[in-house]
């Protein structure tokens, strides 16, 4: 927060003549929830991190190594891809959490400890912050240098002139020469300390010394010390109390722990993990930095407006504009690493604060990428509120990049500049995103990168949607909110985005995040999903392929609390838009008429508006309803088809009535999709301005009234009939899958519309029309079509007719929440969709499988299962060598035991881990199978002592004699058991 530049120009300084048009303050800065993020990244990387630290350190290396043998003794391998492995680990669930719980270390106390102690840490480190830097350069009061009082009148007019509830403490540091200054301190005690150079030439340079402090104030007034400071002390503190100590945990992990078969076996997911943490330190620290930045241009602007001099920025922009070439991209380059922006960039915004409205796409990246590494140390949040954690990342990524599109926006209709689409936006997000999962352990899991990358291309097609979005809804109701502020109209605009990206991550982290893997679902599979027999005959084979992938896109969860209601809204919010431009009948300018909005008189105190301040949405809501009107006309004609289709249907098909049932389930999905699809292709094709949103509405009314036809043909029955299957409606499918899934099948065709309507217009423009002269080309920017004037009735009609789509949207999906909710669960559980075959183990990997299976129990089964045979024999043989009545009925009743002690040893070992591979299982199985007839045969023969039942126990001891030792025979062939087994670290 420091100091202003401090070359100073020849002359006196003189008031700025040009002042900055705009009022930069018209919109939230964006600062803050950046410093949010960063927050919550540290907070979030600490709960993660110190737990893993503390139990590397103090965990038990036998009972860490048991635990880790666990996961291999169940047969899971690591080395496969991530649905393989999760298949894996659904086989013994029960028997994995028995085996795991048994070799599990708490350490929760010492890790809430540790929390603490780091979060106390961190409000010392807040707390000394002015202390330190009050002591390190030896300050003095103010009244101590200024003996003459010349000082005091000026810096307390200078206090009154900002406002300040709270008047600082004015320090002086006599041993500095530079003349700037500094402001540190809390928010309740704020402290301004004054470079000895500055005090020494105040009466010299007054206006000097007046924009420094001035400038300081500034800082002040924005409040940014105690956000600022707080992110400097939780950082500090989570370098040396957190993220060192985990560093040197994973190294020691992923360089000298265990043996070198194990280490490289896991190498991959340490490695990412490790990446990860370096990743989080340049995102951290570059983010701080570029906030920080930021921050200082606010606190000029704010010193300007209170009358300081430019002169502090004057000398070092002149210096800056000399700087070019290589030399000047390195100085570009050194900027992001330093605290002040370039005294020319200081000084142009000054006149014109575009920097603080510009897209930059290092602070998107970073945006992005910081919230992807929030994602991976918010892994332990339970899958109740996995709602919960969409909402908070959600909020964070689109309300920064939001926010900052929303004031490029503003800018760019007060300057007059072409409006950013937004596009772009999301694609730095995107990417941001996108380096964070390849880089880390989330997507690759124990791979170097995952099988199917491209799948991230999901998350940035929905960050470029929404982006997209959020720039055209701007637009549209920057140019007509009428009220003070265009603050409430922006908070509404981010939360619907917000909610719509939310639902997305809320699809992904629950079934979508799987197709890093590849496809992963089966024929069977997915017909079992939704309890539907059968394989799907060769004739709607294709028709199943395309329900398949539409019934895993984002969407289709129907549980209230994966928020796919939140897509109807992007159509809806639009639509009151243009309703309010058509009842206000004026633009951001106000129009012929209309009357200036009061958050522009504020903007732009002028009385004379700029020529972008003319104008308003191309088209009222009128056309948007005929072209969702249309749409639906061929959304029911579809539906029609569709009926007529599979009305004709063979059942008589082996195995087709669970897929012809699926197809009936789903073809109005279908039907309502493409409509919705083929209506916003073909609005944006033909749209200029705001062809996003004005496809999105048409299709919502579409969607809406194919959901309508849907409903009449099912009460009309139209699906009954001989031979047939009845075509029932389930409202907790339909409706979130037509209007949910729809919506964003509308956005994604909107954009293919788009392109083929600038391919058109490329054509247009490129060869001449038939009929015009040769060489004649059109001109380079087609007129704006305008909408013809309706008649009174008819605008009231249409209003009402608008209005009417809005409340039903919102009943739709009302009615669709409380369904949905009622239902709870999703009718489709991933787990019965994934495909279970799996790849044969390496030789490496299955010895190590084998050695976890005895280690972690199989042996210690083997030997309870002896040491009952033992008692057994000792029993069976002292029955033989009774000479007494009493004497045998005695060892009659050993023999009882011994047989309960088998059955429980017998029981306890069928409850362990199948071996992880066929030969040893098929061995194992007969392990059991035999002590099984071995306890019959006991409890035979102490019941029932006879000749007979000897027999019979004796050979069927025997045989369970003879199965262990075969079974601890080929253990140690395979190399499972060994005099000294190699203990198996921790991954």
């Amino acid at each position: 927060m420091s100091v202003v530049p401090t070359v100073a120009a020849p002359g006196a300084a003189q008031p700025p003549a040009d002042s900055a048009p705009y009022d930069e303050r018209v919109l939230a800065a964006g600062t803050t929830l950046r410093f949010v993020l960063l927050l919550a990244l540290l907070a979030a990387a600490g709960s993660s991190m110190i737990p893993r630290t503390v139990w590397h350190l103090l965990a038990s290396s036998e009972k860490a190594d048991m635990a880790a043998a666990c996961s291999l003794a169940a047969g899971i391998d690591p080395s496969v891809s991530m649905n393989t492995s999760f298949v894996q680990s659904g086989h013994q669930q029960a028997a994995l959490a028995e085996c795991t719980a048994r070799f599990a270390q708490d350490f929760t106390g010492v890790v809430l400890g540790v929390g603490i102690l780091a979060l106390a840490a961190a409000l010392a480190v807040y707390w000394l912050i002015p202390v330190w830097r009050t002591r390190r350069t030896k300050v003095v009061p103010l009244d101590v240098i200024d003996v003459h009082g010349g000082l005091r009148p000026l810096l307390d007019e200078l206090v009154t002139l900002t406002g300040l509830d709270r008047t600082p403490r004015f320090v002086v540091d006599p041993a500095s020469r530079t003349t700037g200054a500094i402001a540190f301190g809390r928010p309740r005690r704020p402290v301004i300390r004054l470079d000895g150079g500055l005090v020494a030439t105040a009466d010299t340079e007054r206006a000097r010394f007046r924009a420094v402090v001035l400038h300081e104030l500034a800082h002040l007034h924005n409040k940014d010390i105690g956000i600022t400071y707080a992110t400097v002390a939780l950082w500090r503190v989570f370098l040396v109390l957190v993220l060192l100590p985990w560093a040197a945990v994973g190294t020691d992990i992923l360089f000298f722990r265990g043996t070198a078969d194990i280490r490289g076996l896991f190498a991959p997911f340490n490695a990412h993990a490790q990446v990860l943490g370096g990743l989080l330190v340049l995102a951290v620290y570059l983010s701080r930095l570029e906030i920080v930045r930021h921050r200082e241009i606010y606190a000029d602007l704010m010193a300007a407006r209170w009358g300081a001099s430019t002169e502090p920025w004057e000398g070092g922009a002149a210096r800056q504009r000399s700087e070019r070439g290589l030399r000047g991209l390195f100085l570009r380059f050194a900027g992001l690493w330093h605290t002040h922006p370039s005294p020319a960039l200081r000084r142009a915004s000054l006149t014109d604060p575009k920097a603080l409205f510009a897209l930059t796409a290092l602070p998107l990246l970073l945006t992005g990428l910081a919230a992807d590494i929030l994602v991976w140390h918010l892994g332990a949040v339970p899958n109740e509120l996995l709602w919960l954690k969409a909402l908070l990342v959600a909020g964070l990524v689109v309300g920064i990049g939001g926010v900052a599109l929303w004031r490029a926006v503003l800018y760019a209709l007060l300057a007059g500049r072409p409006v950013p689409s937004g596009w772009s936006v999301g694609l730095w997000l995107g990417l941001g995103v996108v380096v964070g999962e390849l880089t880390g352990p989330r997507a690759a899991m124990n791979q170097w990168l995952p099988t199917h990358p491209e799948a991230l291309l999901i998350l940035v097609a929905a960050l470029v949607l929404v982006m997209t979005w959020t720039g055209q809804n701007a637009e549209w109701w920057l140019r007509t909110w009428r009220g003070r502020s265009p603050g409430p109209v922006m908070l509404a605009g981010l939360a619907v985005p917000v909610l719509a990206y939310a639902s997305v991550l809320y699809w992904w982290w629950f079934l979508g995040e799987v197709l890093t893997d590849g496809w992963p679902f089966t024929t069977a599979g997915l017909l079992a999903s939704y309890n539907l027999p059968g394989l799907p005959p060769p004739d709607i084979g294709p028709l199943w392929h395309v329900v398949a992938v539409v019934g895993f896109l984002p969407g289709t969860l129907a549980r209230a609390g994966s928020l796919w209601w939140a897509q109807v809204l992007l159509w809806v919010l639009p639509l009151l838009a243009l309703i309010v431009a058509s009842r206000s009948g004026g633009g951001l300018g106000g129009g012929s008429g209309g009357e200036r909005p009061r958050w522009l008189t504020r903007t732009l105190p002028g009385s004379i508006a700029s020529e972008s301040e003319s104008g308003a949405p191309p088209y009222g809501p009128g056309r948007l309803l005929a072209a969702g009107l249309a749409g639906g006309v061929v959304c029911s004609a579809g539906l029609a088809v569709a009926l007529a289709r599979l009305r004709t249907a063979d059942l008589g098909a082996v195995g087709a009535t669970g897929p012809l049932r699926l197809a009936q389930i789903m073809a109005p999905v279908l039907v309502i999709c493409a409509a919705t699809a083929l209506t916003a292709a073909v609005v944006a094709a033909l749209t200029d301005s705001g062809w996003l949103t004005a496809g999105l509405v048409s299709a919502g009314i579409t969607a809406l009234l194919g959901v309508g036809a849907t409903y009449a043909l099912m009460r009309a029955d139209a699906g009954a009939g001989p031979g047939t299957v009845s075509w029932s409606l389930s409202r907790d499918v339909h409706l979130p899958y037509a209007v949910g899934l729809g919506t964003l099948v509308a956005g994604l065709a909107a954009f293919v519309g788009r392109g083929a309507g600038l391919f058109r217009r490329w054509l247009f423009r490129r060869w001449p029309v038939t009929g015009r002269r040769a060489g004649s080309r059109p001109a380079a920017r087609l007129a704006q079509v305008e909408e013809r004037s309706l008649r009174p009735v008819w605008r009231r009609a249409v209003r009402v007719a608008a209005i009417g789509a809005v409340v039903a949207g919102v009943g739709a999906t009302a009615l669709g929440v409380d369904v949905s909710q009622a239902r709870g669960e999703s009718s489709r559980p991933a787990a019965l969709m994934l495909d279970r075959s799996a790849p044969a183990p390496s030789p490496a990997v299955s010895r190590l499988q084998h050695q976890a299976w005895a280690a972690a129990g199989g042996l210690e089964r083997i030997q309870a299962l002896q040491a009952a045979e033992r008692g057994y024999s000792a029993a069976f043989t002292a029955g033989g060598r009774s000479t007494t009545d009493a004497g045998f009925l005695e060892v009659m009743d050993r023999m009882k035991t011994t047989c309960g002690e088998m059955d429980r040893a017998a029981r306890r070992a069928k409850t362990y881990f199948s071996v992880p591979s066929a030969a040893g299982q098929r061995m194992w199985a007969r392990v059991l199978a035999r002590h099984r007839a071995m306890v019959g045969t006991c409890r035979s023969l102490a019941a029932r002592p006879s000749a007979t039942t000897a027999k019979a126990a004796g050979t069927a001891r025997r045989n369970a004699v003879d199965s262990v030792d075969a079974m601890l025979y080929w253990l140690a062939e395979k190399g499972a058991i060994r005099p000294k087994s190699s203990r198996i670290p921790r991954c």
